[in-house]
């Protein structure tokens, strides 16, 4: 018996599904280096504010998409390569700069948020059929970008540049962001969508 459109969908979700978790060590790494240059490239989308140190990137969209996408171990993989050779001075972090420099800078915080957030995201989509679905992927994807990312991402930002006022680092660090990042989130979610299986 013939599968129907939705049915042909589903198996091919599940194809994808099942290759980004199950593949050997070999193929992981592979995902996760050419996650690592997606992101990069992500990086180069930059906005600079003049009222923050803080530009707006494309990492974002690319961390969570990859995340989704990889699964736990890849995505999660995607960011830590990222982090981990943009730090060794390859030159793919925001406006094509590299070094440790970087990480100590105003934006290390969300670097080393991203990591963390490409493993909520990824263990999540991995383990629970509610966190494929939209409306639990878009839970998942706020919780990971504004409570992960913002929050650390505001508490480095804080010790850098000696700001002690929670309003003040959530102005220049937070909130410019927000209408920004819900964009990423949704476009995520819906090419998330795209790729997952609903069970």
């Amino acid at each position: 018996m013939a599968l129907s459109l939705t049915e042909r969908v589903e198996v091919f979700r599940g194809r994808i599904f099942e290759f980004t978790r199950s593949s050997g060590l070999s193929t992981q790494i592979a995902l996760a280096l050419f996650g690592a240059a997606f992101i990069g490239l992500a990086a180069q989308i930059r906005i600079p504010l003049p009222f923050t140190p803080v530009p707006i990137t494309g990492q974002t969209f690319a961390v969570l998409f990859l995340a989704i996408l990889m699964g736990t171990r890849a995505g999660t993989l995607s960011s830590l390569f990222y982090v981990l050779f943009g730090g060794l001075g390859l030159p793919w972090f925001a406006g094509f700069k590299g070094g440790f420099a970087v990480l100590a800078g105003p934006t290390g915080g969300y670097l080393i948020g991203f990591i963390l957030a490409a493993l909520l995201v990824g263990y999540l989509c991995d383990h629970f059929a509610w966190a494929r679905r939209l409306p639990g992927l878009i839970a998942s994807l706020l919780v990971a970008n504004f409570l992960v990312i913002h929050g650390l991402g505001i508490l480095w930002l804080g010790a850098v540049t000696g700001t002690h006022s929670l309003s003040k680092l959530l102005l220049l660090g937070s909130l410019p962001f927000v209408p920004g990042d819900l964009l990423k989130i949704a476009f995520a979610a819906s090419l998330g969508r795209l790729v997952l299986p609903s069970r």
